[in-house]
């Protein structure tokens, strides 16, 4: 497990680090509001690839790793259904476009930025089955040689002073790269996925994934939903502001599925034999996660100015007062997520489901009121850390009530 994790670690790591530079280098070198934009567009392509990635990764790397003699059924009932999802989503994207105009969604941006998304969702989709099947080893080499492709050409196009549908292209263009390679490596760790339809079976595959799909949509929003919220409350240049510092947020959570990928497999196993050593493994996983987002919110909270300075320069000195207020949200953030990945793993993924829901009530509510009474942003902050708030703490309910009424069989350990 120990060689998972850090096979892990360097992969998401790798991802981590490009993300955050690269996003480092957009805004400071196009400044609050043009960088504002093109994370406006970004989130929206990336909200809606929300209907095309439906959960896809997580229950492939749960249901493959308990059940992995139907690992190429299972891939390509799941491709089946991905690909109609994408002919749902581009409709919905058209339409989206159509009515929010280019002034506000930049023709040209928006399908690059979208197609890019398409890309990396469908690569996540190849990865999976190899997290499961154990070859983190190759998902590691896909991981870093993709990322280090998409930096060395997204970050040159800007080091040249180039448009954000330049660095658009150039993103497309390395996660093409990227999904090919992704699709050799699943191709040569499984046998041959048939996409021949089954009757019946892109419905059920639905059926079995729809707790997977919403709980995941619902989880991944909140990394693009609130720029979005902000953008529609303020103007770009706040907007810009906003983004720089939820990129912060948006890095360390991209660490959580370090600790997820590696673990959910291994819980799943110990929860189907129904294992005494399930609760021990789950408290280990837990802890893991609780204790990332408290070491990396401390300097957000203890030194915001100097953070500010360092990372994104003078001209997003306006951030530091809000800072503090990221560093709280990440901690509210991992915990909840500490309880949901164990959730995950125990199979009992519609019980996050009703936190999910709650804590996007509350969101939509307070950011309503945020409207309506005139608020700024740190309101909007406060609105954001209430909802994560209620989502953690409904995972650590339905996870007590999960052990103390036993919803899953676990035999309790043996003793002398």
């Amino acid at each position: 497990m120990k060689r998972n994790f850090v096979f892990t670690a360097v992969s998401v790591g790798s991802r981590l680090l490009v993300s955050a530079l690269l996003f480092v280098l957009l805004a400071r070198a196009w400044g609050p509001e043009q960088f504002g934009t093109f994370a406006f567009v970004f989130s929206v392509a990336a909200l809606l690839m929300l209907i095309v990635d439906f959960g896809f990764p997580t229950f492939l790397l749960r249901e493959v790793a308990a059940d992995a003699d139907h690992v190429s059924k299972l891939i390509a009932q799941g491709l089946q259904a991905k690909l109609l999802l994408t002919a749902v989503m581009s409709a919905v994207a058209a339409t989206l476009a159509l009515v929010l105009g280019s002034h506000t969604l930049p023709t040209a941006l928006f399908m690059l930025l979208l197609l890019s998304a398409y890309l990396l969702s469908y690569s996540e989709f190849c990865l999976a089955p190899l997290r499961a099947l154990g070859r983190y080893d190759v998902e590691t080499v896909l991981s870093m040689c993709g990322n280090t492709l998409q930096f060395a050409l997204a970050g040159g196009v800007v080091w040249l002073g180039g448009s954000p549908t330049s660095v658009a292209i150039a993103i497309v263009g390395s996660r093409s790269v990227y999904l090919l390679a992704c699709w050799l490596a699943l191709a040569r760790a499984a046998p041959m996925v048939s996409l021949r339809p089954e009757r019946g079976g892109v419905r059920s595959t639905i059926q079995t994934l729809w707790p997977y799909g919403i709980d995941s949509a619902l989880t991944s929003a909140w990394n693009f939903v609130d720029i979005i919220a902000v953008r529609v409350l303020f103007d770009a240049q706040v907007a810009g502001l906003y983004a720089a510092g939820q990129r912060c947020i948006q890095g360390v959570v991209a660490l959580a599925p370090i600790v997820g990928n590696v673990t959910i497999p291994g819980i799943a196993r110990h929860a189907a034999r129904q294992s005494g050593d399930t609760w021990r493994a789950a408290a280990h996983a837990g802890i893991l996660m609780a204790g990332i987002g408290l070491a990396f919110a401390a300097p957000m909270i203890a030194f915001p100015g100097q953070m500010v300075g360092v990372v994104f320069g003078s001209e997003f000195s306006e951030l530091s007062e809000w800072l503090p207020w990221f560093g709280a949200i990440l901690i509210a953030r991992f915990s909840g997520a500490a309880f949901g990945v164990i959730l995950t793993a125990l199979g009992l993924q519609k019980k996050r489901i009703a936190g999910q829901i709650m804590a996007v009530g509350s969101y939509v509510v307070c950011i309503a009121l945020v409207d309506i009474l005139g608020g700024g942003m740190i309101a909007a902050l406060a609105a954001l850390l209430l909802a994560m708030a209620i989502m953690g703490s409904s995972h650590a309910v339905q996870l007590y009530l999960a052990k103390r009424r036993n919803w899953i069989g676990i035999r309790q350990p043996m003793t002398e």
